[in-house]
């Protein structure tokens, strides 16, 4: 952590002990593998004459799954609703403006990674900003697991050819919340010097009790530190895991460059002929890998290698650590399909509302929820709403449902004259309205046409 930041903290009253040394290594420690390779995958092999360096091949799942545990929740299909109008064309306009729904997929993503992460919003020349900060760059000074009250936040960026770094701190206060802003540029020698900025910018008493930030958090305990107020990695417990598939994924390699043909060849074998210009000219190629020379005798034969591939072995190998990783972050079993050589989202597996992952991910929606609609009343005091109202949010269900068990109910339903046909349509196979009406006109159509007397009014059976 930058020097400034913690001289900082002592500017407002805070020692350097309010920095949680042992969590700053954890989360670098999980940045470390969500990068991928990290110093556990060099290792040497002694072939018999030295020792050789190696790198483990990765399938780089960290990153994958992080990426597609965040698309559960910052899709196309997540819904921001609010109750009054007009209120809500101006949040959306915010958050449009800010490219929420992208920016937002990205932070889940760092968050499943480091376990913690924030928006900020702000405003900037009377226009809504909003700022996404990862977990190294969130200080809390005063929270527990259920609640955050006082933080910190601080980033450096890059502006053309300054590099500035910029501390943000919310202070829960008895009269409400202060915010403190300090900008600092790097000079020629490396070192971080204060700007100057406005009075009233430095220093922000709100009059409001309502903060200014909102918290992302992962769903599972922080084991490493259990009165932590941080969130913890959602591969922090399956690092052993990730390493195991990984050296599975690297034998998988390794059949293939062991399992090459190899044609031996003895030394003295690899004679010359001269060719009919008179050119020298070598019976084998000797730039050709196929073959490997040994030193041999004259009546030695030419040999070749002929090694079975274990590739169902190892394929099977890989696909046991996959479903392990998966149960171990959320995702369940059977989540990802190894094949071909590559990791796919296994779509034979349907994510039912009795399976680990519903439950998984209904809890981190309960959070995430919790941080938009923070988010969103922020946002709202930032820009002047005086009006009273309320938010819904709702999230892509089309990912999670029991199929036979909704069949089931909307056949029973339909049967027991409880919902119509397009109903019956709408709940199966999710057609919308006209789409639903369009299909149950065309279906009654076929059935008159092949002189089916009941076209009209027909049983659906099992």
């Amino acid at each position: 952590m930058e020097q400034v930041v913690k001289d900082f903290l002592r500017e407002i009253g805070y020692s350097e002990n309010i920095i949680d040394n042992e969590q700053e290594k954890r989360v670098s420690n999980w940045l470390r593998w969500y990068k991928g390779k990290p110093k556990e995958y060099k290792y040497k092999i002694y072939n018999g004459k030295k020792f050789v360096s190696r790198t483990l091949k990765s399938l780089e799942i960290i990153p994958q799954s992080c990426s597609d545990l965040s698309d559960f929740f910052f899709n196309e299909k997540l819904e921001i609703t609010i109750d009054n109008k007009q209120v809500d064309e101006k949040i959306k306009d915010c958050l449009k403006q800010n490219n929420f729904l992208s920016n937002s997929n990205k932070l889940m993503q760092l968050v499943k990674a480091l376990g913690t992460g924030a928006y900020v919003p702000y405003l900037k020349d009377n226009v809504l900003k909003i700022n996404y900060i990862k977990a190294p760059n969130i200080i809390i000074l005063d929270g527990t697991q259920e609640n955050v009250n006082s933080v910190l936040f601080w980033t450096i960026s890059k502006k053309l050819d300054k590099e500035e770094l910029i501390i943000n701190a919310h202070l829960l206060k008895d009269e409400g919340y202060v915010i403190y802003n300090r900008k600092y540029e790097k000079d020629k020698n490396g070192d971080f010097k204060k700007v100057t900025l406005p009075d009233d910018l430095e220093y922000i008493e709100t009059k409001s009790f309502l903060p200014k930030f909102s918290i992302l958090f992962t769903t599972e305990v922080n084991n490493h530190d259990i009165n932590s107020p941080y969130g913890i990695s959602c591969y922090a417990n399956a690092l052993d895991i990730v390493l195991s598939l990984d050296r599975a994924y690297d034998s998988f390699d390794n059949e293939i460059c062991l399992g090459k043909k190899r044609v031996y060849v003895p030394a003295n074998r690899l004679q010359f002929n001269i060719s009919e210009s008179g050119e020298t000219v070598p019976v084998f190629d000797e730039n050709d890998v196929t073959f490997y020379t040994y030193p041999g005798k004259d009546n030695d034969k030419l040999e070749e290698s002929d090694f079975k591939l274990r590739i169902e072995e190892i394929t099977s190998a890989i696909q046991a650590q996959l479903n392990l990783y998966t149960s171990k972050i959320g995702l369940g079993n059977n989540f990802y399909k190894f094949k071909d050589g590559q990791v796919y989202v296994n779509t034979d597996n349907v994510i039912s509302t009795n399976s680990d992952l519903f439950r998984k991910i209904r809890k981190q929606e309960n959070i995430i929820t919790q941080a938009i609609t923070d988010l969103i009343y922020a946002i709202a005091e930032l820009i002047g709403v005086k009006e009273k109202f309320s938010i819904s949010i709702f999230y892509d269900d089309s990912i999670i449902e029991d199929t036979e068990k909704i069949k089931k109910q909307a056949l029973s339903e339909y049967n027991a004259k409880l919902i119509s046909k397009p109903q019956y349509f709408r709940n199966v196979y999710k057609l919308k309205d006209k789409e639903a009406i369009k299909f149950v006109d065309k279906m009654n159509k076929e059935i008159v046409d092949k002189t089916i007397t009941d076209g009209t009014e027909f049983e659906l059976t099992e």
